[in-house]
């Protein structure tokens, strides 16, 4: 089976245009790489410009949930001195609909240089066949 990102239902696509962000939980959506193994799946995601404690990793249901957010930098002098901004700011939130042979309570997350690394151990496959005697 393989790991899912799945696109939670919206019933408002058109209200979406018209409201861009306002009411949205995530205002950008950091892109991840999904890499499968026969051990583990393994996700990188590139999210550059952050502190490591502005991230939050967590499995609710069988459901990963990556968020944080990206604040807008000051200048020296406190202000905010930039002419032009590309880089997504604010909030994000990325799901993953984790398969049945990922060991949740395995999972381990690291954050070096810009690039969040999560790895999902799979569980071994337990034979769970057995032989019913006809009587």
């Amino acid at each position: 089976m393989r790991l899912l990102n799945t696109p939670f239902f919206n019933p408002w696509p058109e209200a979406d245009r018209f409201l861009a962000n306002a009411w949205k939980e995530d205002a950008w959506h950091p892109a991840f790489d999904i890499q499968e193994t026969d051990a583990a799946f393994v996700l990188r995601g590139d999210i550059p410009g952050m502190d490591q404690k502005d991230i939050e990793v967590r499995v609710d249901e069988a459901v990963l949930v990556v968020r944080g957010e990206r604040k807008a930098g000051a200048g020296a002098s406190g202000e905010d001195v930039r002419v032009r901004r590309e880089r997504p700011q604010g909030r994000f939130v990325r799901r993953f609909r984790l398969p049945e042979d990922v060991d949740a309570a395995a999972i381990e997350a690291a954050y070096a240089n810009g690039v969040l690394e999560l790895s999902l151990p799979r569980r071994k496959p337990v034979d769970t066949t057995r032989l019913i005697p006809v009587q």
